[in-house]
Order: C-alpha cells, then structure tokens, then sequence
C-alpha cells in the first residue's frame, strides 16, 4: 500500500586527454560536498515536499511524506554524493540537491534553509525572527497596543534577485520580505533594522495551525500545512480529543486526516496540542509555494550560454559552478578549473575570476571556455527559479543557465 501511494504521488510530480601546463597560481581544490546528517526537508518544484532523516552513522535514511508511513532506505553505493536505496524507492544525490526515485519516475528536489546550521534570531522595533536550519521561521510581532503579541509560522527562503532578500511566507498567505545586508543584518521593507542575536528565541506561543494528522504506533503525527514538515504529537492537552476525533474518523489506519488545532512547539521539536479545533475528512493542506536552491553551496551546472545550449560528448565536460559562504566560487569550463570572488550586495552580483589551469584543450571545449569567462565577468544580476540559476549582464541579456546539480 505504501509503495502504491508513493508511487502515485511521484507520477503526479514527474514528468581526448591533453598534458598539463603548469600555471603559477593554482585554484584551490573544491571541498567535497557534505553528506546530509540529521533531518532535512527537502522542496520539490512540481512534485510533493518531503523530509528525510539521516542517520548519525550515515547508513538509514527515512524519508516522511505528508500522509504518508515512512520509509526507511538503507545506505547504497555512490560516487561522490549519497545515495539510499530499498531496491524500489532511490534516493540519490550531492550536497543540497536530492533525487526522489520509484518505478522508473523521478522527481528534482533541493534541501530547503541551511541544514546542520544553528537556528538564528533577528530583533529589531516590534520584531523578532527566528530563522531554523530546515527553512522555517517564527516570528512574534509585539504591536503597539496589542493586548497579545501577533504570533507566525511558515517557510523561509533566500531569493536571489540583484542581492538578497529573506522571504517569510506564513499563516493566511502572509508575505514578508527583508533585505540580508549580512548575516547579522536584515532590513525590513519599512526600514526597520533587524539584527542578529547572540541567544536563540524559539519564540514560544499558541499558533493556529493546519495540518495533516494520522496516529501512529508510538504517538500521533502531524503535517503542519504551513511548512510541510511532519512532527510528532506530544502527550497531554487536548490530545486525546484530536486522536478520538481521528479514530472516528478515519477510513483506515494509514489515513491522514485534515484538522486545524491550536498548539505549539515542545523542545523535543514535537507539536503540543491545546484546543482541538476541527477535523475535514476531505479537507487538504493548500499547495505550498515552491522554494528554490539556494545560490550558496549548491553545485550548478551549464544547460545554457549566450543564448545557446552546448552539446557534450560526455557529461564530465559540462561546466559547473560553486560559490560558498566566504565570498569565493570555484568552477569547471568543461577542460580547466578556475577560481575567484563574488559580490552580491543590493548592486547585484558580480564575478571576479581569479587564477585558471592552462590544459590544452580541444577547439569545442576551448570555445567554450572562452565564452564561459567572458559571460562570468560581464554578469550584474542574477535570479534563481526552483532549480534554475540565471546569471545577466547590465543589458538584461541572460548570459548563462544553469540548474542545480542533483546527481
């Protein structure tokens, strides 16, 4: 029953060696891309969002899907990504970018926020913002006269457009956008400085919440509507009545069933429940809005240059990018390696290359090449969409399209 579901879900989503010359500055070696630890929710354009948990040993990965029992894959042979497998589900990739697989269908997926980094607190007027590794955000907003602060919940993303802006998307659609002049400053559209804390607010409170809920062996779990991440549900409160509702309910007892309660957050990372709301057997979270990969380590690759898609006689010549957290980006022309600096401030984003390797290359790869470092140096902006990157210059003319490497 649980391969069937699944499979449903993804069939809805899917559709010459030459010497070297010696040059006298080389770039540094890229850093091999880091194997997921802990849980990660990863984002899906097109297809369902869903969270996985990576074992501390690197050997289980179980993947959690709205409505869904998890499933548990085991650790399989890969190159220089990861890659899980129970012989009918795969899950395969490198660094942020993942591959869902099962019965020959597949679906493109990217970790969403900053997995294995600390969450972080922003406050600044009447705001404070706490943004958590896997992309999701509380915010408490303590309006002047407010008997009660205005609490929210939802999904964080980085948007790429000129420089960066901080997106918060919470309850009832609400849109909240702040530029990140730096990782301790975000700017608010009003002006209102926001700036980074030295302690974590967790931002405690009763939201109103929607989600998916089913109960389970060892407790109940519940898809929060507003981030797409499955959590258990804590003894105590108002618990018991949401699972009776559940029991009365449900068609079976895999079934996930809509219902809105009032609740929070534990510091198990588990929902509590306060007041039961209600419960819709036919009620469905809404489509979440699709996040797309980050700029910042994410391993891009070249599908378009100065408005023309290169062919390759093999898959290793295909240029690829990296930029990191410090300011520098590594890349492959297809035949040399070269390194440099970027800026991205609220000016736009700016490519400075720095030393290349001088192998020999073939004409195709050499033209190539060329035009590689000439579109790099000219770009001025860039804006991401799902798993594409375009890089412009100070025409608007797209000089480069790549997409996330997923594997």
């Amino acid at each position: 029953m649980k391969r069937t579901v699944l499979l449903l879900v993804l069939l809805m989503a899917a559709g010459t060696a030459s010497a070297q010359v010696p040059s006298p500055s080389q770039p540094p070696t890229p850093p091999p891309m880091p194997t997921p630890r802990g849980e990660v929710l990863y984002s899906c354009p097109g297809g369902i969002d869903f969270a996985s948990t990576f074992s501390n040993d690197g050997e289980l990965a179980t993947l959690r899907m709205p409505g869904q029992p998890d499933i548990e894959l085991s650790r399989a042979p890969s190159g220089s990504g990861f890659a899980y497998s129970d012989s009918y589900y795969e899950l395969r990739g490198r660094g942020r970018e993942a591959t869902l697989t099962a019965a020959g269908r597949s679906m493109r997926c990217h970790a969403a926020g900053r997995p294995g980094e600390p969450p972080r607190t922003y406050a600044g007027g009447t705001l404070t913002v706490t943004l958590f590794p896997d992309g999701t955000f509380r915010l408490r907003d303590r309006r002047e006269g407010a008997a009660e602060p205005v609490l929210d919940v939802g999904q964080w993303a980085q948007e790429v457009e000129g420089g960066v802006r901080m997106v918060l998307r919470g309850i009832d659609n609400s849109r909240r956008a702040f530029r990140e002049l730096s990782v301790d400053k975000l700017v608010a559209d009003d002006g209102t400085e926001l700036r980074r804390t030295e302690k974590t607010d967790p931002i405690d409170g009763k939201f109103r919440l929607a989600g998916m809920y089913r109960d389970a062996q060892d407790g109940g779990l519940f898809t929060a509507c507003l981030v797409g991440r499955t959590y258990g549900v804590a003894p105590g409160g108002a618990e018991p009545e949401l699972e009776k509702a559940w029991v009365e309910a449900t068609p079976s007892r895999e079934a996930s069933l809509y219902v809105e309660i009032i609740g929070g957050f534990d510091n198990n990372n588990s929902i509590t429940v306060d007041r039961f709301l209600t419960l819709k057997r036919d009620g469905a979270c809404p489509a979440l809005v699709f996040r797309g990969s980050a700029l910042r380590d994410t391993e891009w690759r070249l599908v378009e240059l100065d408005g023309t898609r290169p062919t390759f006689t093999e898959w290793r010549r295909r240029p690829l990018m990296r930029l990191d957290d410090a300011g520098r980006f590594t890349a492959s022309t297809g035949c040399n390696t070269l390194a440099g600096d970027f800026v991205l401030d609220p000016d736009g984003l700016r490519f400075v290359p720095g030393p290349m390797t001088l192998m020999a290359c073939p004409p195709t790869e050499a033209e190539i090449e060329k035009s590689f470092v000439e579109a790099l140096t000219a770009v001025r902006t860039a804006q991401i969409s799902g798993t594409t990157l375009d890089l412009i210059d100070a025409t608007g003319k797209r000089r480069m399209r790549l997409e996330a490497r997923g594997r």
